[in-house]
């Protein structure tokens, strides 16, 4: 890459003042109705079925407890909070739930991120001596692009935050290892640990991407630096990627600990698990044109995905200008190396789509437990708009050459194109294909997109053409000033129009009849929602339940239920008694009765009446939350779910573990199981993580505590205080061995891995603060003698 400056036709006083306008314009625009109190959500995103959900049950029990809760007993049976995953639980935008409600702090959290994304890309482009509109360009053509812009949809705010920081780890590195500027690497550790607070699949993209970036910089870039002096540089910014998972210690050790617990623990249901969500190539060319896939919650998807709520639309424009920004030849090593990374990104992207993604999928490490490659196309995304940058610039200093006009032709083109249907044509004739191979109703929701693939063509058509004309023949109609207007709001708005249609917003749910009836009973009891409220919206209200929304509970739990998804054996009345069911919910119309239960509120509405109405039933006689089991016996783990499912099982009177478990159960005396224990447990202390059982009487002879919450090896017990042996029981259950006498249990979820995650990452956020004022004070002192 050439070390001149390139000269900008336009550039304004206090220029990243300007382009920070710029990048704060759509955002604004987009957030509007965040000013009138409305939340940015849909009942289809992760922020409505579990984000907030997680998120104001986190603050509220934060504030009540003075630390984070460490175990979560409000869905799928109780889990852990940190390591199971729950969000950005530690990213500093958590901060703002403290002050504003979750759902606030959430708008808020999307609104800055969407500015700091194009503010970071433009800077880096600035780094790269790209003058200032290309620099504007590029900031908005990453901010905006599709994936990125359309992320409030699914409600995937962690992705946005690694997004948005992906840039900031190239800005880093080119400080670092091209300018020698030792500042680089403090911001080199702390954009790469934000990254791995946000989102940490996009921080696996981030890190290898950045990579990749870091070997080009250090052949190609590093001046007349000897190999030592270039080895040391690229020593020194693996030492501040080691800071960096320091400072996300405290979230990712226990992470680790809980993959051999989660459903992942054998990888994402093989190979074809691990490619689902990925970009097949029905999609491809909305890359192009916007709206061309459609989107499932229109009817008007027709690909290959079980769902879309996303756009991969990276601007018409953009492209255009991407392409002819990798033709400058004084930037060719830049170009093969960038290009080459958004070359691989791409690749991942489309999974199965291509052979490249077999040898990937086989030899890259932690891939086999991830889901959804599709993600990897950020990546593609800010190469895309880099090379953008690139194209204006080169553009402009071209100017009175015309060329431009191919691309006029094109977008002229595809706006004739659009307008005569053709394009609609060749998508339904796509979804025919995939109707055949499927089985899916494609063709008609192809039909149903024709309006939008219509004015998603026009509208990327004409903006090619108003790009083009700008560029070719603006130069003699519109001052550099107004030029450079012209092009920000027509990429602009043409980002702007695809993006607008992904930011969905509803008002906060709140409180109704059936929570406030439900949450007045002392805890601990749980709940089975057959689908009245959505996900873990329950969670928002601290009421737990056996099911809810998350995605990584334990797999136990899931296989104990049924399966994942299926929940097969929630029709076995008994196994209720066993997770401790008081209350069952169900939608108006779906239950008249339930065996066992009464009702108690019939058809009120819930979630302001925005969800519906629904039933309570309550037990007549509450199942016990903890109970005293005289014996137990070990069988093989195969053999556990059918017994417990067996009509004339009695969880009162033998508790079943798999032979793994570290105890030898005295020998049944009889062929008779032994009659239910006299000692009745009793919850008597409880909060997340924390639970006291009083035994009265106490057991005259060593027996086990079964509680209806899940087993996790960070569970400790003490029987009248002195340690007692925690197990899983009933194949997913807590169980604790409590010998003869005892009368008082108390149960503690303590963490040695968050403990230890904790202590790295004060001790590495001292080093980055040592290394920040490092970096800022040495070469003061060096300027000054």
């Amino acid at each position: 890459m050439s070390n001149s400056a390139s000269a900008s036709p336009f550039e304004p006083n206090r220029p990243t003042l300007w382009a920070l306008a710029a990048f704060t314009l759509w955002p604004a625009l987009l957030s509007l109705p965040m000013l009138h109190g409305l939340w940015l959500a849909s009942p289809l995103s992760d922020q409505y079925l579990s984000g907030i959900p997680f998120h104001a049950w986190g603050a509220a029990w934060y504030k009540r407890m003075g630390h984070l809760p460490l175990w979560d007993p409000e869905v799928f049976g109780g889990l852990p909070f940190v390591a199971a995953g729950h969000g950005d639980m530690f990213y500093p935008t958590w901060l703002l739930r403290f002050i504003v409600p979750a759902t606030t702090a959430g708008n808020v959290s999307f609104f800055v991120h969407y500015i700091l994304a194009g503010l970071f890309t433009y800077l880096l482009l600035r780094r790269l001596r790209v003058g200032w509109i290309g620099c504007v360009i590029g900031g908005l053509a990453y901010e905006l692009s599709g994936l990125i812009a359309s992320y409030p949809s699914p409600g995937h705010d962690g992705k946005l935050f690694a997004s948005a920081m992906l840039p900031v780890m190239l800005l880093a590195l080119v400080l670092a290892l091209r300018d020698r500027r030792w500042e680089g690497y403090p911001l080199l550790a702390a954009a790469t640990a934000l990254t791995l607070l946000g989102h940490f699949q996009l921080a696996y993209y981030s890190l290898i991407a950045t990579g990749l970036f870091a070997l080009y910089l250090t052949f190609e870039e590093a001046g007349d630096s000897g190999a030592g002096a270039r080895a040391l540089r690229l020593g020194v910014g693996l030492v501040a990627v080691l800071i960096a998972f320091g400072v996300a210690a405290i979230q990712i050790l226990p992470f680790f600990e809980y993959i051999p617990f989660s459903p992942r623990a054998q990888g994402y249901h093989g190979f074809e698990g691990s490619t689902s969500y990925a970009i097949p190539w029905s999609h491809v060319s909305e890359f192009f044109l916007k709206n061309f896939a459609g989107l499932t919650p229109r009817g008007t998807y027709w690909g290959s995905n079980p769902l879309k709520l996303h756009s991969e639309y990276l601007g018409l424009p953009v492209v255009a200008l991407a392409v002819f920004g990798v033709t400058a030849r004084e930037r060719r090593r830049f170009v093969w190396w960038v290009g080459g990374i958004g070359l691989l990104f791409l690749l991942i992207s489309l999974g199965a789509a291509t052979p490249f993604y077999q040898v990937w999928w086989a030899i890259m490490p932690l891939v086999k437990k991830t889901r959804a490659p599709g993600q990897a196309f950020f990546v593609v995304a800010l190469v895309t708009a880099l090379f953008a940058g690139l194209g204006v610039e080169r553009a402009l200093a071209r100017e009175g050459r015309r060329t431009m006009t191919p691309a006029l032709i094109v977008g002229a083109a595809i706006t004739l194109l659009g307008l005569t249907g053709v394009l609609g044509h060749v998508a339904e004739s796509l979804a025919a294909g995939l109707q055949a191979v499927t089985g899916r109703n494609t063709i008609a929701a192809a039909q149903a997109a024709q309006s939008a693939i219509l004015w998603g063509a026009v509208s990327s058509g004409l903006a090619l053409v108003g790009v083009a004309a700008v560029l070719d023949y603006g130069s003699r109609r519109l001052t550099p000033r107004l030029r450079a207007l012209a092009l920000i709001l027509i990429v602009g708005t043409d980002l702007w129009l695809n993006a607008h249609q992904f930011w969905s917003y509803m008002k906060p749910y709140g409180r109704d009849p059936l929570i406030d009836h439900v949450a007045a009973t002392p805890p601990p009891y749980r709940v089975l929602d057959f689908g009245a409220y959505p996900g873990s919206v329950l969670a928002t209200f601290d009421v737990p339940q056996v099911l809810g929304y998350h995605g990584n509970e334990l797999r136990y739990y899931d296989e104990l239920l049924g399966g994942k998804g299926e929940w097969k054996n929630l029709g076995f009345l008994p196994l209720w008694d066993l997770l401790a069911v008081r209350y069952a919910i169900t939608p108006a119309g779906q239950l008249d009765s339930i065996p066992g239960f009464r009702r108690v509120l019939d058809t009120v509405p819930i979630l302001n009446g925005d969800a519906g109405r629904a039933r309570l039933f309550e037990r007549l006689a509450p199942a016990p939350y903890a109970r005293v089991v005289p014996a137990a016996i070990k069988v093989d783990s195969a053999a556990i779910i059918p017994t417990l499912l067996h009509p004339r099982m009695d969880f009162s009177r033998i508790v079943l573990f798999t032979n793994d478990q570290p105890i030898t159960p005295e020998p049944l005396k009889q062929m008779e199981l032994p009659p239910p224990s006299a000692s009745r447990a009793a919850v008597t202390g409880w909060q997340p993580g924390r639970m006291t059982v009083t035994l009265d009487p106490a057991p005259p002879q060593p027996g086990y505590l079964l509680i209806a919450e899940n087993w996790y090896p960070d569970w400790q017990a003490t029987a009248d205080g002195r340690p007692a042996q925690v197990l899983r029981g009933d194949y997913t259950l807590l169980t604790v061995a409590v010998p003869a006498g005892a009368k008082v249990v108390d149960l503690t979820f303590h963490s040695k891995l968050y403990e230890l995650g904790r202590t790295l990452t004060i001790a590495s956020l001292v080093a980055l603060f040592i290394a920040l004022l490092a970096a800022v004070a040495l070469p003061r002192r060096a300027a000054h003698g």
